[in-house]
């Protein structure tokens, strides 16, 4: 669970201090081009860019470090480029099976499977909520899996160059929970429409 809180939490600061600047990014956007102001939809569009900044914090913004050297007094700003554990995977499923046995070289690793393999899934979930919701042109399966596919695909890709741990079983859990997320806006939109049809009577 302290994994869990420990990626939300960090998240959540990027989110936070994200949403000023996106606000006035977005002001001066819809001022500039005199857009349409909808409440409704403006509110579901910073979710889902600050949802998109959260996301990247965790997948292709590399890890850093800043403060003062104590003693030097000197400010300095660090950005790990290399990771000397992160690996390249492209048999599928081997990771994904592997989350699945015993591993006695990592404490609490059952916790760990977990998380990995829940939080592949799910963390990307919103993407194949939002995009049909947001921008209805872009509702149908054909469309999201599309775009799944490319996001993932672009992430691993940019993990390759950035340190981190390159795995198609990632792109298959990734894309498996943008398609759970459509399936969501879809039970969604079944009941908002039942909803308008009970009003409407």
């Amino acid at each position: 669970m302290w994994l869990i809180s420990m990626y939300v939490i960090e998240m959540l600061l990027y989110m936070i201090v994200a949403f000023p600047i996106y606000a006035i990014v977005r002001m001066l956007i819809v001022k500039r081009r005199k857009l349409p102001i909808n409440k409704w939809h403006e509110v579901l569009l910073a979710l889902f860019v600050l949802y998109l900044v959260g996301l990247a914090t965790q997948t292709i913004i590399p890890k850093w470090n800043m403060g003062v050297d104590v003693h030097t007094g000197k400010f300095y700003l660090d950005v790990y480029g290399i990771n000397r554990i992160s690996s390249v995977n492209l048999i599928p499923f081997q990771t994904i099976l592997n989350y699945f046995h015993v591993n006695e070289h990592v404490s609490g690793w059952s916790s760990v499977s977990l998380v990995n393999l829940l939080g592949n899934i799910f963390v990307f979930s919103p993407i194949g909520f939002y995009i049909p919701l947001l921008w209805r042109r872009m509702d149908s399966f054909k469309a999201i899996l599309f775009i799944g596919l490319g996001v993932t695909c672009f992430i691993e890709g940019t993990q390759y160059f950035i340190g981190r741990s390159t795995d198609i079983d990632d792109i298959i859990l990734n894309t498996i929970g943008v398609m759970i997320g459509y399936g969501v806006f879809l039970v969604w939109e079944i009941f908002s429409r039942r909803e308008k049809t009970v009003d409407r009577k």
